[in-house]
C-alpha cells in the first residue's frame, strides 16, 4: 500500500474534558498486515481479495466516531520478514489486524503470506510462535485474524499473553464479504469504548443482518441467505471475562491518519478485472530477479495489454515498491517523441523536459502504454530515449506495450500477451452476464457454455461484448448461442485462432450495434473521430442530451470504455472495435458533416474553460486538458484550415489557434506555432472573417518578437543547464548569537531583460531559484502568532522557481517598456530611489500585470506566490519563527529594530529600504530578503484562518476572476518599519489588509516561474 498519509482534524468538541496520557506501551495504531499472492507454489491462482475496500471501511468508521480520538492505521504487506519486524517493535500497536488467507492440512493450519514475486508463503503455527516468542510485553491488545481456518493459528497469539483474539473456526472458511462486515462493526464498537465482549457480539450481529449476505445462495439449506452461518465461525480468544474495554490513549482533537492511494495516477483497482495473475508474476520476478530494467508487453489489438499493464501497476503500487511512484502515460495515436516527453513532465510535474536529469535519482516505475504510432512514425527518436532513460537513470523501471515487438537496439525483456484461458474467459464473462440462475435450465447449459467460451477464444473485448449483450437483452445462454450463429465445435475448430478472434469480434459487434437505440447507432462510429476518447461536454454539444444517453448505452454494451486516466468524464473506442465503427458511418455523416458542430464546441466552451485554468494560473490542469484532447483537436483544426467556409463570418479553427497559440506546446510539442498560425490566418481570410485575422495576426507577432522556436528535446537539453551559486546561510540561538554558518549550493536559471538608459540598452537579469517540492507545516504552532495564522495544517507543495530576491526598481523599469496586456504601469513608482532597492507602492493588479508581461515576453509562466508557496520558501525546511532561527537581528534584516522578538536584542532602526541582498545571507533554499525590508504581494484572497484552506499549494480564492477582484489580498515577510512579529515566516499582514488597488508604500513581491517554465 502507498503509505502517503492525510490527517483529518476535529477540534476538540465543547464540553469534552481533556483527558491526561494513561501509562501504557501501546500507542493508538492499528497495524493491518494484508497478503494478496499472486500464485501459489504449484503456480495456480490465487482467490483475489478486495483488500483495500475493508480497510477504506475501517478508516471511515473511525472518522465517524463522535468523540476524539487520535489512531493511526498502518498497513504493510505480510511476508514473514515483515512479520518479525514489526514483532520486535518496542512500542506496541493496540490492534494487530491480519487480511488475508488462511489454509488447513490434516491437522496443521497456516496463514497464506506472500513473497517478493508474489508466491504464496504458508506461515504455519509453529512458526508464529516462534515469531511471537522471548516477547517482554504482549505484541498487542487486540489481535483479529480475518482469515479461513485460523483458530488454531490464534492460540500463538494467546500464548504471547495477547488478552483478546478473535479467529475464525478451525474447520470453517469465511466468506470475503462477512470478514469485512464484521471488522468494520467491531472498530466502531471497540473506539467507542465498548468492551471486548460487547464488540464481538454486536460485530456477529451485524454478520447476521448484512443484507449483501442475506442474497447469497446457501447450499445447506438451498435457500437466499448464509448470514447466521457466517456470523457463527468468528470466535474470542482465550475462554475468558472480556468484559474490558481496550486502553486507548486519550486525545484532544480527532485524527485519523491512513494510507491514501496517492504519488500514482492510475485507478484502484478494475472490479472487472481477472485471471491474468501468471502474467503479472513473471514480470514482477523479471524486475526483482534479473538486471532487465524495461519490459515490453506486445500482442494484437484488444488483447488486454493496457489492462494487464494497469493491473501489475496496482500490485506493484499497493506494495510501495516504488517511493517515487507508479505511473500511467497512455500514448495512444501520439506520434512524436516531443508529445511522449510532454506527457511525461505534465503528469509527474517535473520542472523541465529533460527527462534523464529530472528521474536520474528517482525511483520511479513507468509505463509507456500503446507505443504503436510512435514506433511508426519516430522509432530511431524513441529508441534514443528509451536508451538514454535506462543509461542515465539506474532506479528507473519502464514497461512498454505495444502490438509488435520491440526488439531492435534496446535492451528490453520482450513478454507476448496471449489469449486469455477457458476458466480465465468463464469468469470474465460472469463478471458482465447476468446471475446464473438467469442462464436457463436446458440440459445442454454446460455443453452450450463450452461452446461459447471456444468461440470467444480467449478475446477480452468479445467476451465483454457477448456477456453485455446477454445482460441488456436479458437473453438465455442458449438464445446468445443462436444469436451468435455459433457454429459447432467441430467446424470451430478447423479455424485459425486469428480468423476465430475475427469472427468472434465482428459478430459480437454486429450483435451488439443491433441492440443500441437510434442514438447509440448513430453516435458510435462518429466515435472513430475522437482518438483521444469523447468527453461528455463534447457528447452534449453535438447531440444533446441524446449523446450522453448514448455514450451511457454504449458503455452497457461494452462498445466504447471509460477512461480511467482522464481528468473529465469521457469514452474511447476500444482500439479493434475502430475499423468497425467506420464502416458504419452513413454517407453524408462522416467529418465534414460533423466538423463544424465540434469547431464550434472548441471555439467556446473549450477554449473558455482552458483560457480560465491558465489565467488564474490553474497550469497543472489546463496543461493536462490540452494534453488529453490533443490529437481530438488536430483533427478538426486541420479539417478547418483546408475545409471550413461559415456563413457567419467566423472562422473558428482560426480562432482557437490564436486563442491556444501560447500554450500550443501542450497541443503540438514540437510543432512551431508559427506554422498553423500561417495556416489559421489562410483560413481567416477564406471566411471573410477580420476579427479572426486581428486574432490571429496579434498572435504571429507576438511569437515573432520571440527567441527561435525549439523542439522539446532541444528544452530538455537547456535545461540541463541550470547553473549553480553558492551561498551562505546561518543559524541564530534565542538571543540571535550566530551559532553556525553552513555554505551550500543551489540551482538557478536567470531571465535577462532589456532596459532602456541614456547610454543604451542595459542588459537586465532577474535569477529564479529552483525550489524543491515537498511538504511542510503551514501556520503558526501553539505559543506563537495570531489566531489568524491558525490552524497548523500539513501542506503539500509542488517545485516551482521563486525570484532569489524581490523586484527591484530596475527590473521593474525594464518590464514596464513591454507591451502592455491589462493595465497600465508607472515606470518608477517607488518612494525610495534606487536601481537595486525593492520597487514599492505596487498594488496588486500592477504586480499581476508585471508578471503577465514577463510571461508574454519569455513564453514562460510567470505570477505571484502563492501564500502556501510563499512560507515554504521562507522557511526552507525550518520550524522556528524565523528561517535564521528562534529570533532575529538587525544585523540579519531591515526591520524596526527599536522592538524584539523574544530574547532577541534591539539594534538599528534604518528607516529607509536596503540593496537587495546586503545582509548577505540566505536561508537554506538560496533565497535573501525573506524578512522585512518590502512587504511582499501574495497570489491569494485574504481569509481570516485556515480553516477550509487548500492543502496542495494552490492559490485560495473565493472566486476565479483575477482580472476583476474586489477581495483584500495577502501580504507577507513584513517591512522596514514593521515590529519583528510581523517579519516572521508565519505572519499574514494584519494592519495594511492589502486592499488590491491600494498604492502603498512599502509593498512589493518577488515572481514565481511555475514548474516547466515551457510556454514557449
Amino acid at each position: 500500500m502507498a503509505v502517503s498519509k492525510v490527517a483529518e482534524k476535529i477540534p476538540l468538541s465543547p464540553g469534552v474534558e481533556k483527558v491526561t496520557k494513561q501509562d501504557n506501551s501501546f500507542s493508538n495504531q492499528i497495524l493491518i498486515l494484508f497478503s494478496a499472492p499472486l500464485l501459489t507454489e504449484e503456480l495456480s491462482p490465487v482467490e483475489n481479495l478486495l483488500l483495500q475496500e475493508e480497510i477504506d471501511a475501517i478508516a471511515l468508521v473511525l472518522e465517524d466516531i463522535s468523540h476524539p480520538i487520535a489512531v493511526e492505521i498502518v498497513v504493510k504487506v505480510a511476508t514473514s520478514q515483515t512479520l518479525q519486524d514489526v514483532l520486535s517493535h518496542r512500542v506496541k500497536p493496540l490492534i494487530i489486524h491480519f487480511i488475508g488467507h488462511g489454509m488447513t492440512d490434516r491437522d496443521s493450519t497456516a496463514l497464506v503470506l506472500e513473497d517478493e514475486v508474489g508466491i504464496t508463503r504458508s506461515f504455519s503455527e509453529e512458526e508464529l510462535a516462534i515469531a511471537l516468542s522471548n516477547q517482554n510485553q504482549p505484541p498487542c491488545q487486540l489481535a483479529l485474524l480475518n482469515a479461513c481456518h485460523s483458530e488454531k493459528l490464534a492460540q500463538a497469539f494467546v500464548n504471547a499473553a495477547v488478552s483478546h483474539v478473535i479467529a475464525v473456526n478451525a474447520e470453517d472458511k469465511i466468506l470475503d464479504v462477512a470478514a469485512r462486515c464484521f471488522s468494520r462493526r467491531l472498530y466502531q464498537a471497540l473506539f467507542n469504548q465498548d468492551s471486548v465482549a460487547n464488540s464481538f457480539l454486536v460485530s456477529r450481529n451485524a454478520v447476521k443482518l448484512d443484507d449483501k449476505l442475506r442474497k447469497l445462495f446457501n447450499s445447506q439449506t438451498f435457500q437466499q441467505g448464509v448470514n447466521f452461518d457466517e456470523a457463527f465461525k468468528f470466535r474470542l480468544l482465550p475462554q475468558t471475562d472480556h468484559n474490558q474495554s481496550l486502553i486507548i490513549e486519550p486525545a484532544d482533537s480527532h485524527q485519523v491518519i491512513y494510507p491514501q492511494w496517492l504519488n500514482t495516477n492510475i485507478p484502484r483497482k478494475d472490479p472487472n478485472f481477472v485471471g491474468r495473475r501468471q502474467e503479472i508474476h513473471q514480470v514482477i520476478k523479471e524486475l526483482v530477479e534479473s538486471d532487465k530494467r524495461c519490459i515490453a508487453l506486445h500482442g494484437m489489438g484488444g488483447i488486454g495489454k493496457t489492462a494487464l499493464a494497469y493491473a501489475i501497476a496496482q500490485w506493484l503500487h499497493e506494495r510501495d515498491r516504488y517511493k517515487d511512484g507508479v505511473w500511467f502515460i497512455s500514448l495512444r495515436d501520439t506520434d512524436s517523441v516531443g508529445t511522449l516527453i510532454t506527457k511525461v513532465t505534465q503528469s509527474l510535474e517535473l520542472r523541465s523536459f529533460a527527462l534523464e536529469k529530472e528521474l536520474r535519482n528517482s525511483r520511479l516505475f513507468l509505463i509507456l502504454d500503446d507505443l504503436d504510432r510512435l514506433i511508426e512514425k519516430e522509432s530511431n527518436e524513441l529508441i534514443e530515449l528509451l536508451n538514454s532513460l535506462l543509461e542515465q537513470c539506474p532506479n528507473l523501471r519502464l514497461l512498454l506495450t505495444c502490438r509488435d515487438s520491440l526488439v531492435r537496439d534496446i535492451d528490453c525483456r520482450q513478454q507476448e500477451v496471449y489469449s486469455m484461458g477457458a476458466s480465465e474467459t468463464r469468469q470474465i464473462f460472469k463478471k458482465y452476464a447476468l446471475l446464473e440462475a438467469t442462464w436457463g435450465d436446458n440440459d445442454d447449459l454446460a455443453s452450450d457454455f463450452n461452446l461459447l467460451v471456444k468461440f470467444l477464444d480467449g478475446y477480452p473485448l468479445p467476451i465483454k461484448l457477448a456477456a453485455s449483450y446477454m445482460a441488456e437483452t436479458q437473453c438465455t445462454l442458449k438464445m446468445l448461442c443462436e444469436d451468435l450463429d455459433i457454429e459447432p465445435l467441430e467446424i470451430l475448430d478447423d479455424y485459425s485462432p486469428e480468423q476465430r478472434k475475427e469472427r468472434s469480434l465482428r459478430i459480437t459487434l454486429e450483435r451488439s450495434f443491433e441492440m443500441l437505440s437510434v442514438e447509440g447507432q448513430d453516435i458510435f462510429p462518429l466515435l472513430a473521430f475522437f482518438p483521444s476518447g469523447l468527453s461528455r461536454d463534447l457528447a452534449m454539444a453535438i447531440r444533446g442530451r441524446s449523446g450522453n444517453k448514448a455514450l451511457m448505452e454504449l458503455l452497457k454494451f461494452s462498445m466504447a470504455e471509460k477512461s480511467s486516466t482522464a481528468s473529465d468524464w469521457r469514452v474511447t473506442l476500444p482500439e479493434p472495435a475502430r475499423t468497425y465503427a467506420e464502416s458504419k458511418l452513413q454517407k453524408g455523416r462522416g467529418i465534414d458533416y460533423l466538423a463544424p458542430q465540434v469547431l464550434d464546441f472548441y471555439n467556446g466552451n473549450f477554449c473558455d474553460t482552458i483560457l480560465k485554468l491558465l489565467g488564474n494560473r490553474d497550469e497543472k490542469k489546463g496543461q493536462e486538458l490540452l494534453l488529453q484532447e490533443n490529437s481530438n483537436l488536430m483533427l478538426f483544426i486541420e479539417w478547418g484550415y483546408e475545409h471550413e467556409m461559415s456563413s457567419d463570418k467566423i472562422c473558428r479553427s482560426a480562432r482557437i489557434t490564436a486563442s491556444l497559440s501560447p500554450y500550443w506546446r501542450w497541443i503540438e510539442a514540437n510543432q512551431d506555432p508559427l506554422v498553423r498560425l500561417d495556416l489559421a490566418l489562410l483560413a481567416a481570410e477564406r471566411n471573410q472573417d477580420q476579427v479572426g485575422e486581428d486574432l490571429v495576426r496579434n498572435a504571429i507577432a507576438a511569437f515573432s518578437s520571440r527567441e527561435v522556436f525549439k523542439d522539446v528535446q532541444s528544452l530538455g537539453r537547456e535545461s540541463d543547464d541550470l547553473e549553480s551559486f553558492e551561498f551562505e546561510s546561518i543559524t541564530v540561538n534565542h538571543r540571535g548569537e550566530i551559532i553556525e554558518r553552513e555554505t551550500k549550493l543551489a540551482q538557478y536559471f536567470t531571465e535577462t531583460l532589456q532596459s532602456p538608459s541614456l547610454s543604451g540598452i542595459l542588459d537586465i537579469t532577474l535569477d529564479m531559484v529552483a525550489i524543491p517540492g515537498g511538504t511542510f507545516m503551514m501556520g503558526s504552532p501553539q505559543g506563537e502568532g495570531y489566531d489568524f495564522e491558525k490552524p497548523q495544517h500539513k501542506v503539500k507543495v509542488q517545485p516551482f522557481f521563486i525570484g532569489k530576491y524581490p523586484v527591484t526598481q530596475v527590473q521593474w523599469q525594464a518590464v514596464t517598456s513591454l507591451p502592455q496586456v491589462n493595465c497600465k504601469l508607472q515606470p518608477d513608482p517607488s518612494y525610495f530611489k534606487g536601481e537595486n532597492l525593492p520597487v514599492e507602492g505596487v498594488s496588486w493588479f500592477e504586480a499581476v500585470e508585471f508578471c503577465d508581461r514577463l510571461s508574454h515576453h519569455t513564453g514562460k509562466s510567470y505570477r505571484l506566490p502563492t501564500e502556501v508557496e510563499w512560507e515554504y520558501a521562507c522557511r526552507a525546511g525550518t520550524i522556528t519563527p524565523f528561517h535564521f532561527g528562534e529570533t532575529i537581528t538587525s544585523e540579519l534584516a531591515n526591520y524596526d529594530a527599536n522592538y524584539t522578538y523574544g530574547a532577541g536584542v534591539k539594534g538599528i532602526y534604518r528607516e529607509q529600504t536596503t540593496e537587495i541582498g546586503s545582509f548577505e545571507v540566505a536561508n537554506a533554499f538560496g533565497l535573501y530578503d525573506m524578512h522585512g525590508n518590502v512587504w511582499e504581494w501574495c497570489l491569494d484572497d485574504w481569509h481570516n484562518n485556515y480553516e477550509g484552506a487548500p492543502t496542495d499549494g494552490s492559490a485560495w480564492f473565493d472566486d476565479n476572476n483575477l482580472s476583476q477582484k474586489q477581495e483584500n489580498a495577502v501580504l507577507r515577510g513584513g517591512s522596514l518599519i514593521i515590529n519583528p512579529s510581523f517579519c516572521r515566516s508565519a505572519s499574514r499582514n494584519l494592519n495594511v489588509r492589502a486592499v488590491r488597488d491600494g498604492i502603498n508604500t512599502l509593498v512589493g513581491f518577488r515572481v514565481v516561474c511555475t514548474v516547466g517554465r515551457i510556454l514557449q
